[in-house]
């Protein structure tokens, strides 16, 4: 009979609670790269959002005398394509679908819209936190190896 070898294996990264909901931050070196680039990400995510809405005209002004007469579905969209982009952002920092989660529980998206930068300076203070850890950690089996290459002359 052959023994089963298990290897645990830890997610690396972190809980972040957004309201009542807990999401998961992948702090993976390979997360990482999307999360420091999440603007350019989510600009490219804009792009696409307004391409959908270029047939409606949007108003390079509003001047607020004459805000009733304009048209719904111009507003509608250009809701829609903020929605969008702001729902990009949550997307790429906790993974797809993130952001109809956080929106079926909060439904308002000015607040969403202002949690990001919050949401973003916490994580990032985290990360910096791990990476302390981690070198920490790379310095303590260095010494250790060092110390046992010393012991073995």
């Amino acid at each position: 009979m052959t023994q089963e070898l298990k290897i645990d294996i830890r997610r690396t990264g972190f809980p972040v609670k957004i309201g009542s909901l807990e999401l998961w931050f992948d702090s993976s070196l390979e997360n990482l790269r999307r999360f420091f680039n999440v603007d350019e990400i989510a600009q490219e995510k804009l792009k696409e959002a307004q391409e959908k809405a270029k047939h409606i005209h949007f108003p390079d002004d509003i001047n607020m005398d004459e805000i009733e007469n304009l048209d719904v579905k111009t507003v509608d969209a250009a809701f829609d394509v903020n929605k969008e982009f702001i729902a990009a952002q949550y997307d790429i920092i906790f993974g797809d679908d993130t952001f109809k989660k956080i929106y079926k529980e909060y439904p308002d998206i000015i607040a969403l819209e202002q949690a990001l930068d919050p949401i973003g300076t916490a994580i990032a203070k985290r990360i910096e936190e791990q990476e302390k850890e981690r070198t920490e950690q790379i310095e303590a089996k260095k010494s250790e190896y060092l110390s046992k290459k010393a012991k073995k002359k």
